[in-house]
C-alpha cells in the first residue's frame, strides 16, 4: 500500500507544483477546468453541488492529501496499521478535496481576488511613452498600485483641438475603450493634489 500513497503524493505533489510554480515556467496549467457533465445523477442536476466537487482542482487536491497522509502514517506506524491508515488517508483524501472545493466556490461566488476590468484604470495619472497625436495611437504609463502599466492611448478630444502629447509628458485617462487609453493633458497643479 505504501506504493500507492508514494504515488498519490508524486502525481498529486507534481501537478499541484506546476499549477503553483507555472507562471515561471510559462506553463499553462488550469487546476479549475470546469467540466461539463450533461447527465442526471439519480434526481441531482450536474450544475449542482455534487459536480463542484468532482473538479479536478478537488480531484489533485484529494490525491495529494491521500497520498500525503497515507505515506506519513505507514512511515510513522512501521506499516502496522494498514486498514487505519487507508482509513485516515481517504478521509483526509476527501476532506482536503472538499475543503479546497469550498474555499475556491467562496472566492469565485464573492469574486475575491478578481482582476480589476479596464474602467480601473479611470482617473489615474501617467505620463506619454509614445507619442499621442490628434489621429493617431501612442502609448502611456501609468501606475496602479504598486505595478507599472503601458496602456495604447488616444487623445481625449477627438475634434483634434490639442496638439500632440509628447514623451515625459503628464496625462490623466478620462476613458477606456477596448483597450485604448483617452486620455487628458494635466497641469501640475492636478498632479500635486
Amino acid at each position: 500500500m505504501l506504493t500507492a500513497y508514494v504515488f498519490c503524493l508524486a502525481v498529486g505533489g507534481g501537478l499541484l507544483a506546476l499549477s503553483f510554480f507555472g507562471d515561471f515556467l510559462e506553463a499553462d496549467v488550469d487546476l479549475d477546468a470546469d467540466v461539463d457533465v450533461d447527465a442526471d445523477l439519480d434526481g441531482i442536476s450536474a450544475g449542482t453541488g455534487i459536480a463542484q466537487v468532482f473538479s479536478v482542482r478537488a480531484l489533485i487536491n484529494a490525491i495529494f492529501g491521500f497520498g500525503a497522509a497515507g505515506a506519513l502514517l505507514h512511515l510513522v506506524w512501521g506499516g502496522g496499521q494498514p486498514m487505519l491508515t487507508a482509513a485516515i488517508a481517504g478521509a483526509t483524501g476527501l476532506g482536503s478535496g472538499a475543503l479546497i472545493s469550498t474555499v475556491f466556490a467562496y472566492l469565485k461566488r464573492t469574486e475575491s481576488g478578481a482582476l480589476k476590468g479596464e474602467e480601473s484604470f479611470v482617473g489615474l495619472t501617467g505620463e506619454v511613452s509614445l507619442e499621442v497625436g490628434p489621429g493617431s495611437h501612442g502609448t502611456v504609463t501609468v501606475r496602479r498600485g504598486d505595478r507599472r502599466v503601458r496602456l495604447r492611448a488616444r487623445a481625449a478630444d477627438a475634434s483634434g483641438g490639442t496638439p500632440a502629447l509628447g514623451p515625459g509628458q503628464a496625462v490623466v485617462v478620462v476613458d477606456m475603450n477596448d483597450g485604448i487609453a483617452a486620455v487628458a493633458p494635466v497641469g501640475p497643479k492636478l498632479l500635486e493634489d
